[in-house]
């Protein structure tokens, strides 16, 4: 068997530093040397293990955007085709407007519609704007039915608040004086700030030569092989945990005045960017008892729509826990004998009526219609039974091992829809204090033997500021399980 298809990452203990070892061998002097490429290498290997998705889908693709400042902004351009609502009560009192051909009244908040413009309603009710004006509130629309038959009227709730209309094309009689119009849509901006970590640890004088080969296998399936302290391979997995957690879970906490009143030790703000769940539009967070291919086909494809404004990539990955991997191939399994489902893992393609699914056993990754593909990724994170402690009745496994958060990776020009966010050479700081002796097993043996600590060992101290950008939050999406009620 091939050693990478045991684990992409092979970890063997040593007892003692081997001969030849040298002080570049180490990983805090690989990372002095070349910490974006270190960061990015390991954030990989992490990821690999199911420990550090995020990490790996972002920093370790080398998709990271690096900032100088705190606080980092982008444009997110909005649709200019688009459906408006109707924003007041029309000013016809009719119950049947537009019958006979007579005009009829819409309001609007802004003005998107122009004289000529034909325009249609939610039921599909087709007008021409034969007038427009503002009343210092509202753009009053005039439109009269383009339907020949004089006995139609429009409903009064297709012109009343929280209906929706939208324009199709313009059309103009002979010897016209001008078209409709040309609608250009500015962008919108959105802002965000870095969150600073940071984690530290000690080892001690005896520990010091407690040692690992770690054997790193990246994307083009070459190896690289570090050494490393056992401590310092604790500690990263730890640190690379935290930094998926404070870029999954951070919530934005400067007000809307701008202040931050969350104070650190020395009185100074702390700060806390939104990490990604807060960035994903409120509008497709959607909830589920039971999934099914049914509902992952219409969610994806409302997600697909959106897409199409960046780049219009259909390859979504959905992070969920162990549960919702269960769920996902639950729901597959119950239409594959009635659904030609191509169905992918680790490179091999079989039909939905195969009996072998996968090397695994289990869906992982299926095409939908319209090109629509989603792969389910397992996400550490929702099966941390420490953090959620609210349990599913039946399955007593955590509520958010079920949840499936959906993100669309595109990318235009070669930026991707999401990044890791960092600020100049502070992606991943990583510096040691020594003491008695240093992270290569320097003990100190004179007087004369200058140190910066007292300890009988030495610290090591990581940093980060960083955080994470959805380009287009309304991209994204997430499905939520609903506690069902037990019976």
């Amino acid at each position: 068997m091939n050693q990478r298809d045991v684990s992409p990452l092979q970890l063997h203990q040593l007892r003692k530093l081997p001969s030849g070892m040298t002080e570049s061998s180490h990983l805090s002097n690989a990372y002095l040397t070349e910490p974006e490429r270190m960061d990015g290498v390991l954030a990989f290997a992490f990821g690999t293990q199911n420990e550090n998705v995020l990490a790996m889908l972002t920093g370790g693709l080398g998709n990271t955007r690096t900032v100088e400042n705190r606080e980092y902004k982008w444009d997110l351009h909005g649709q200019v085709e688009r459906a408006i609502e109707v924003s007041a009560d029309p000013i016809t009192t009719s119950l049947k407007p537009g019958l006979g051909g007579m005009p009829f009244h819409m309001k609007f908040a802004e003005s998107l519609f122009h004289v000529s413009d034909n325009i249609v309603s939610d039921d599909g009710t087709q007008a021409r704007v034969s007038d427009v004006r503002n009343n210092g509130l509202d753009y009053i629309v005039t439109a009269v039915l383009t339907d020949p038959d004089t006995q139609k009227w429009i409903d009064p709730t297709q012109i009343s608040p929280g209906a929706y209309w939208s324009k199709d094309y313009s059309t103009v009689e002979e010897f016209s004086a001008k078209g409709g119009g040309t609608d250009f849509q500015a962008p919108m901006t959105l802002s965000n700030q870095l969150t600073t970590l940071r984690k530290s640890y000690t080892v001690t004088r005896s520990a010091a030569t407690d040692v690992m080969v770690i054997e790193l296998f990246g994307p083009d399936g070459n190896s690289t092989k570090l050494w490393t302290k056992l401590a310092e391979w604790t500690a990263l997995g730890q640190w690379y945990r935290e930094i998926d957690k404070a870029l999954l879970y951070s919530v934005y906490n400067k007000d809307s005045k701008g202040m931050v009143s969350l104070k650190g030790e020395n009185q100074r703000p702390v700060y806390h960017g939104a990490g990604l769940r807060q960035q994903i539009s409120p509008s497709n967070k959607r909830t589920y008892i039971k999934l099914t291919y049914d509902l992952l086909d219409g969610f994806l494809l409302d997600l697909s729509y959106n897409a199409n404004r960046w780049g219009g990539n259909y390859n979504f990955v959905a992070l969920t826990g162990k549960m919702g991997m269960r769920e996902f191939d639950n729901a597959i399994q119950e239409r594959r004998n009635s659904l030609g489902i191509t169905v992918s893992d680790s490179g091999t393609f079989i039909t939905g009526k195969g009996d072998s699914l996968t090397l695994t056993g289990h869906f992982k990754s299926v095409e939908f219609m319209n090109g629509i593909t989603l792969t389910v990724k397992e996400f550490s994170p929702y099966d941390d039974t420490v953090r959620h402690r609210t349990l599913h009745p039946i399955s007593k496994k955590p509520i958010e091992s079920y949840r499936m958060t959906f993100l669309n990776f595109g990318t235009i020009k070669g930026k991707a829809n999401i990044r890791k966010v960092a600020k100049r050479n502070s992606e991943n700081a990583m510096w040691h204090v020594s003491g008695s002796t240093t992270p290569f097993g320097d003990v100190a043996k004179s007087i004369s033997t200058m140190r910066s600590s007292g300890l009988d060992g030495y610290e090591v101290h990581l940093l980060a500021e960083i955080g994470i950008q959805i380009q287009d939050p309304t991209s994204c999406g997430e499905l939520i399980m609903i506690s069902p009620k037990m019976y």
